[in-house]
């Protein structure tokens, strides 16, 4: 029994030396691969990336988050140093209309700094500092590629969020390629970008700062985030930012093409209404008076199939097929109008305004009624400050989540034509109605927007029965 006793302690000892022994040589090597890649991409980056404060004019400023006046007189964002002569890329919105930008380094120094060049469409500004120090240390930004990253890959945002400089968040890229036409009910420039979409926390103050992968790459400009929702934010492709830096290095200016068409996405719904079996190019939603589109003979009801030899498949490639036209030279511009296929020519001149083309919110299935007209003379439009003369008939109430509701028909809109027919009082609206509440095919309705002061085709079928409207 003592012997039994013996050997068990002796198996209990060698066993006991074995896992110390693995533990000394498995454990280094299990800490190490555990071990977070996040602080060294944090130590590397952050000496590329600077704090920006600009001031503006009182009256001038302008939130950066919801593009809404701010009573503050000063203005806060972030960026990254492009190059040794001291370039520094941001958002357009950090610096736009400042009289005093300001620049912070990782170490707190502080440089005045000029504006190069600025590109209000895609909200980006290149500044420059006068700092020989650049020369001599290691605070350049790698860029990398937004092309080679995909949905799922981590992130990093480094910025001053509410002035917190040099503020490190982590996460990933939730999507790619998303068009922000609004924010909050605000319009924005046209989808030039195809925006990544990152949960890595990105604030007030992050604006202009880098959104880098795990190599320390910068993949993205962040820019925005959606008030309404935590860890949904925002930030301008690299691959794009890059080329935008480069011609505003050259150039001080971005140059593009202007028509002045309005573009918007042909839905099922839309494409039947108007008898078309195509499954690409976009409708021709207005066209701006006396713009090289008017000239060229497009007209509302138009369906673009191609501009330039390039086909078109929505609204937003569209408007970026218009943007690399260069300015005066000719291009064709290829339609459907009455079952026949046309080609135009058209001479885009240069573009002038950020939000001149601004695109249409695309349709879809819409039900009707679910909303009360009144003319334009009468007492409850004028409350809703519309012209009292003119083409239409004012919205005056839409039943709460009904189908005018769900289509984005607003109080204060006007309704201008259905199924092509031009409407000029309440009359002229119920005839209509009345004609076309059997039809099984949806019906073409055209609707001047309040709120963004241009035309907005949608589809509306008549459903077999339709809700009351109750107040």
């Amino acid at each position: 029994m003592a012997r039994t006793g013996l050997s068990q302690n002796s198996f209990h000892f060698r066993l006991v030396i074995f896992f110390l022994i693995s533990a000394v040589w498995i454990g280094p090597g299990r800490a190490e691969k555990s071990k977070s890649p996040f602080p060294d991409v944090a130590s590397g980056v952050r000496p590329t990336v600077v704090s920006i404060s600009s001031s503006l004019p009182r009256g001038n400023e302008i939130s950066w988050a919801r593009f809404r006046r701010s009573p503050a007189a000063q203005r806060f964002g972030s960026g990254f140093i492009l190059d040794a002569e001291g370039h520094i890329l941001t958002n357009n919105h950090v610096v736009n209309e400042a009289f005093d930008i300001q620049v912070a380094l990782s170490d707190g120094i502080e440089y005045p700094a000029e504006i190069v060049g600025q590109d209000p469409d895609t909200d980006l500004a290149l500044l420059k500092i006068f700092a020989p120090r650049l020369l001599r240390e290691n605070r350049i930004a790698k860029l990398g590629s937004s092309d080679s990253v995909t949905v799922g890959d981590w992130v990093m945002a480094v910025g001053s969020p509410f002035g917190f400089h040099h503020t490190v968040s982590v996460g990933v890229i939730s999507a790619k390629g998303r068009h922000l036409d609004k924010i909050e009910g605000e319009v924005l420039p046209p989808p030039y970008q195809d925006f990544l979409q990152t949960d890595a926390s990105i604030n007030p103050g992050n604006s202009g700062g880098p959104l880098v992968d795990l190599e320390g790459r910068v993949v993205g400009v962040n820019t925005a985030y959606n008030p309404g929702g935590n860890g949904i934010g925002f930030a301008i492709p690299i691959d794009l930012a890059r080329r935008i830096a480069e011609e505003l290095l050259r150039h001080g200016e971005i140059i593009r093409g202007y028509l002045g068409v309005h573009p918007q996405d042909l839905t099922p719904d839309l494409a039947e209404a108007l008898g078309r079996d195509v499954e690409t190019g976009v409708l021709v939603a207005e066209v701006e008076p006396g713009s090289p589109a008017e000239k060229a003979g497009l007209a509302r009801g138009d369906l673009i199939l191609k501009l330039a030899g390039n086909t078109v498949r929505n609204g937003a490639g569209f408007l970026k097929l218009v943007a690399r036209q260069v300015p005066e030279k000719v291009v064709e511009i290829e339609i459907v109008r009455d079952d026949s296929v046309l080609t135009l020519s058209g001479k885009p001149v240069r573009r002038t305004s950020s939000l001149e083309t601004a695109t249409v919110s695309p349709a879809s299935n819409i039900v009707w009624p679910g909303m009360e007209v009144s003319n334009r003379w009468d007492l409850e439009s004028r409350r809703l400050s519309v012209s009292r003369t003119g083409q239409g008939v004012v919205v005056t109430y839409v039943s709460p989540g009904g189908p005018a509701d769900k289509k984005e028909i607003e109080r204060g809109d006007v309704v201008l034509e259905i199924g092509d027919v031009a409407i000029w009082n309440v009359r002229d609206y119920q005839i209509l109605i009345g004609m076309v509440q059997d039809h099984a095919k949806p019906t073409l309705v055209l609707v001047l927007k309040k709120n963004e002061g241009h035309t907005w085709y949608v589809a509306l079928r008549q459903n077999s029965n339709p809700p009351s409207v109750d107040r």
